[in-house]
């Protein structure tokens, strides 16, 4: 969906955004807070709606996890990008820039919806008012104002599930501390103020939201537009985080098949998964952000002008992540690393290791209809993402290798299709199998958690992936390249380390009263 710049640089001034650090006090003078003063029509709403798009950013998670894992090293163009900010050195703090970011885009967000969902029955009341409910003019305006409201319930809940991702210690706990909840605009004498509730509490009220937005959305399969679609994939992540398995088993199912394909199949072409990434193909891309010119550019993370030698990367693929890959692996080739690479093969030896081995990033290779080379759409949920809590449910669920419905053969579909395995059952299950009958849970949980760090490197799963499966996966942690990281002595990093929880930032508890007391361990 393309953004209406004009429709939210007109919000901003009129501060429908907010620009304070805290998620509370999200008010500027001048502000319009009455949300009825500004939307009136259904037309409003879809601007609404529209500048809500433009809000919803997952950027931020992308670049901590990128930057504070083990996915990138430092580049040959490094100016001190991830060593001055602390990423790169494993320093986390209340004051760091990753939760401050990650804290504020989402509680901003939430805070857009809000507003327009607070505006929205007063507009659905005079939709209510035609006369003729059977008419062409009230079937249309009802479907459209259902629409807008689905939409705005799954995206709140996709925000406070985020925030519950980044910031609670245990997802799996629901008496666990989580998040604010935030579901009304905050009254005019800024003094709302709101503690962190727990999450059992968060998740009911995520599930609030899902289930409103299921019984308004329709059933199309738009890669750019929030759909019922959207709302069973982030049921289906949600329920993995808490350990929900006989969940995941049911919400993944309309996403995979035994042949890789169906509705949103895998690819199995170097140019098929390198064109997912330069925005020609969405065919396994369930909903994705559209970028276009004028919008923040992903790749300006990794590179300065462009994702090629020449173009100045500050950061590379690390090491490690790059042998991970063989030979025929589809994701190893331009989809990860771009062809002006300089892949050194005496890499472990050589004395000029920067300059020998320069990997850059392509993951985000620009999108030849846009101007910038830097910008590409941000991809929220693939079907390889269900395949690969599908075979995590099926362990958990004891089904490590019996037959179809385990971990086994729902690993070895995402594989087979990743290695060029035709999309037939015949060419997957020629596909050898990635466990043994002697497979442990331990063992399959790391293979797992291997395969999640090939295939979902650079989109932001890395950190949380590590949180949730490093210890059963048999303590695996951040894990760098020895060259990579030996000068700041930042080469692993335990998965029980208190730092895979993020701090509540201290602009939010100086700003929130209530909030205070209610800092993660470790802060």
């Amino acid at each position: 969906m393309k953004k209406n710049k004009i429709l939210i640089f007109a919000f901003a001034l009129i501060g429908l955004f907010y620009s304070c650090d805290d998620a509370i006090d999200i008010r500027q003078p001048g502000e319009i807070n009455n949300p009825n003063d500004v939307y009136n029509t259904l037309t409003d709403l879809q601007r609404g709606l529209n500048g809500v798009y433009g809000t919803f950013s997952t950027e931020s998670t992308i670049e901590f996890t990128a930057i504070f894992t083990d996915e990138v090293a430092l580049g040959v163009n490094n100016g001190g990008q991830g060593i001055n900010g602390g990423e790169y050195t494993f320093q986390l703090n209340a004051g760091s820039s990753a939760p401050v970011s990650i804290w504020g885009s989402n509680y901003s967000l939430i805070n857009f919806t809000n507003r327009i969902l607070a505006a929205a029955p007063r507009i659905g009341a005079d939709i209510e008012a035609i006369e003729d409910h059977d008419s062409e003019e009230y079937q249309n305006a009802i479907r459209k104002y259902n629409a807008i409201l689905g939409q705005l319930y799954a995206i709140r809940a996709f925000a406070h599930f985020q925030l519950l991702t980044y910031f609670s210690t245990d997802l799996k706990d629901d008496s666990a501390l989580g998040v604010m909840i935030l579901d009304f605009v905050p009254d005019e004498q800024y003094n709302t103020f709101v503690p962190r509730s727990t999450n059992g509490d968060v998740f009911a009220f995520i599930n609030e939201d899902l289930t409103k937005a299921d019984g308004l959305l329709d059933s199309n399969v738009s890669s750019t537009l929030v759909t019922q679609r959207f709302v069973t994939a982030l049921r289906a992540r949600m329920a993995a985080y808490r350990g929900n398995y006989a969940d995941v088993i049911t919400y993944t199912a309309p996403f995979v098949s035994t042949s890789g394909g169906g509705t949103y199949p895998l690819a199995s072409t170097e140019d098929g998964y390198y064109a997912l990434w330069n925005d020609t193909a969405s065919g396994e891309i369930i909903f994705k952000l559209a970028r276009v010119n004028g919008d923040f550019e992903i790749g300006s993370y990794w590179n300065s002008q462009s994702s090629t030698r020449n173009g100045s990367p500050f950061f590379e693929v690390g090491r490690a992540l790059y042998n991970l890959y063989d030979g025929s692996d589809i994701r190893g080739g331009i989809a990860i690393i771009d062809p002006t690479s300089v892949v050194a093969p005496n890499y472990a030896t050589t004395g000029d290791y920067k300059n020998d081995d320069i990997l850059v990033i392509n993951k985000y290779p620009g999108n030849s209809a846009q101007s910038s080379s830097l910008i590409n759409d941000i991809k929220i949920f693939r079907s390889s993402e269900m395949y690969l809590l599908r075979a995590e449910a099926f362990v958990a669920l004891g089904n490590i290798t019996g037959g179809a419905n385990s971990a086994a053969n729902v690993l070895r579909i995402l594989q087979a299709r990743r290695h060029g395995a035709a999309q037939t059952a015949a060419a997957v299950n020629a596909y050898p199998l990635p466990f043994t009958a002697a497979t442990t849970p331990q063992q399959a949980y790391a293979e797992i958690l291997n395969e999640r760090r090939k295939e979902l490197a650079f989109e932001g799963f890395r950190y949380i992936d590590i949180k949730r499966l490093g210890v059963l996966a048999g303590n695996r942690g951040i894990e760098r390249y020895s060259r990579d990281c030996e000068q700041y002595n930042s080469c692993t990093l335990s998965p029980t380390d208190h730092r895979f929880t993020m701090p509540i930032p201290t602009s939010e508890l100086i700003a929130n009263p209530a909030i205070r007391g209610q800092q993660n361990p470790g802060y």
